[in-house]
This record gives structure tokens, sequence and C-alpha cells, in this order.
């Protein structure tokens, strides 16, 4: 299993140096550092998957230190860590950073809360970066499918939704199957393109009568699309 890492940033060294004896045994690894700029230099050498930092530090405040978190790291769980917290920190936190949680100083450590939360963290870490590898090969994915289109103009084709509906057309078959159209067959079991004569049942995930036509499908989550290329306008 791919050890986790937490990162905790705040200037004062009595405060770092209690949570490194305090977590010394927990099954993560922890970083620290007492300014932005050196939590990025962590965040550039370590695969961090939790920031828990102050809002009230010297050279760059903790709302902008966390705020570029998200935006280079989004998959980082961020908790916020301050004596200070009032109700404009607190608003500015959820809008513009997504705060996981919220963390007042003196931390009581003298009971599991602390670690539970930074547990719960960590899960949610791991639920992050699932997530993005997913978005980012549904992106590949999506490409690809694109790009199949683009290299075949002369392939007249039409791509529809998972209800069936066309979402794209080649020019030449705008007018016989225009976006918004519904191409389901009324038995609810197959596609229907009726100027060409054919009927594809979805029994045919992804097969094709060359003479005919072709059917490749992208799943996107729990979505899909169906593209048809015809090898003839009609």
């Amino acid at each position: 299993m791919t050890p986790q890492n937490i990162l905790f940033v705040d200037d004062s060294p009595m405060v770092l140096s209690l949570l490194e004896r305090t977590l010394t045994q927990e099954a993560f690894t922890l970083h620290t550092a007492h300014t932005p700029k050196e939590a990025l230099q962590v965040l550039e050498q370590h695969p961090i998957d939790v920031v828990v930092s102050d809002l009230l530090m010297p050279g760059l405040d903790g709302i902008t230190f966390l705020r570029m978190i998200k935006k280079d790291y989004p998959h980082i769980v961020r908790i916020i860590l301050s004596g200070h917290l009032h109700t404009q920190s607190i608003l500015s936190a959820i809008n513009q950073v997504g705060v996981f949680r919220f963390l007042t100083k003196p931390l009581e450590l003298d009971d599991d809360t602390l670690k539970k939360i930074l547990y719960e963290a960590l899960d949610q870490a791991k639920l992050n970066r699932n997530s993005l590898h997913a978005d980012q090969n549904v992106a590949s994915d999506l490409s690809v499918f694109i790009d199949s289109i683009l290299n075949a103009p002369y392939r007249p084709y039409v791509l529809l939704n998972e209800q069936d509906i066309v979402t794209a057309v080649h020019i030449a078959l705008a007018e016989l199957y225009p976006v918004g159209r519904s191409l389901r067959h009324p038995d609810g079991e197959g596609i229907q393109l009726t100027t060409h004569s054919l009927y594809i049942p979805y029994e045919e995930s992804e097969s094709s009568d060359p003479d005919l036509y072709t059917l490749d499908i992208l799943t996107l989550g729990h979505s899909s699309l169906r593209l048809i290329r015809l090898s003839e306008i009609a």
C-alpha cells in the first residue's frame, strides 16, 4: 500500500514539535513546514495527501496558500488550523479554498479526535486521487474518440448520447438526423436510422457491418456515447 503523507504548516515551532511527538506512531508520514514557502518545497518533493495550515503566517497568508494548493494539487485535502478564526475567515475559506475541516488552537491532543479527522481526510484524499485519475482517463479516451471523427471526415457520422439523442452530426447528415432528435427505435431495444433503413440492436455494443456502418461506444463514468459512422450518406 502506498504510504500516505500529511503536511502541517505553522510558524510556531512549538506547535509543530508537539504534533510530531503526538503523531509519530501513526500509519502515515508526517511532514512539517514553518512557512508557506517551505511548504511549497515539500509539495514538490513528496506526494502529499493532506495539508493542515495555519491562517496567519508571515509572508503568504493561509487562504492564499491553500488557494494555490487547490489550483495546483486538486486532490489534496485542505484543513485549516488556527487560533484566530472569525466569520470572514471562515466564509473566505469556504468560498475560495473548499476546506475539509476547521481546527482551532490550542489543539486537544488528549483524545483521538485529531487522529480521527486526519484519517478521514486521508480517506477523502484517496477518493480524490481516484476520481482525478478517472477524469484524466475519460479526457484521454474522449480525445481519441474525437480524433477518430476528425481524422475521417469522409465518413458521415451520427453521435448519440445514452438516451439515443443526436448530440453531433456530420454536415452531410444534418438534415436527415438533426441534433436533438431521438433515434431510439419504438421497441426500445435499439437504434433506428430510418433514411438508411438501418436498425442497430443494443446487443451489438461495438460491432459493425462494414458495408453499411461501424459502431463505437465510449463510456464516460455512468454515461456513454455511441458513434455511428456510415459508409454512405443515403
